[in-house]
């Protein structure tokens, strides 16, 4: 178990399923959000819980405020795993990172890049990576404001 001044070792085998899962989390939303298909199965593959909700609701509003696409993909910057509480099946892990999401734009069925005012940068996320199935999946997630790392 760590806590806030031990650092954890991003070479363990909790670090390393929280990393890949954090990964396997953002290319599942670039997929998604890439038709705005609110109906697709694919964010269950690696989010659970509050963070498949927020993603889930994302697409949808996105869809019904007129966006077909985001096109480009969020650039990841530095994830790291920052805690790891327990172990085995009860383990909790951690993911900080620094999110750039200028390159990740949305766009009308016309082609239009949709300009809703907020141009993107550089965002502070934190993922709450769990044990789920035999396998990992992101419960809770953080996307802060631009400019926030």
């Amino acid at each position: 178990m760590s806590s806030p001044s031990t650092p954890v070792d991003q070479n363990s085998p909790e670090a390393q399923a929280g990393i890949v899962t954090y990964r396997a989390m953002w290319a599942d939303v670039v997929k998604v959000q890439a038709t705005m298909n609110d109906n697709d199965l694919t964010l269950s593959h690696h989010l659970v819980g509050d963070a498949l909700t927020y993603f889930h609701s994302a697409t949808h509003i996105n869809r019904l405020n007129g966006y077909v696409s985001a096109k480009g993909e969020p650039k990841l910057l530095d994830p790291v795993v920052t805690h790891v509480v327990g172990s085995g099946s009860s383990v909790q892990i951690v993911v900080t990172d620094c999110v750039d999401d200028s390159g990740y734009t949305k766009y009308t069925s016309d082609g239009t890049k949709v300009n809703d005012g907020d141009p993107g940068g550089r965002r502070f996320t934190q993922a709450l990576v769990v044990p789920v199935d035999g396998g990992y999946k992101v419960k809770t997630f953080a996307y802060s404001r631009t400019g926030t790392c």
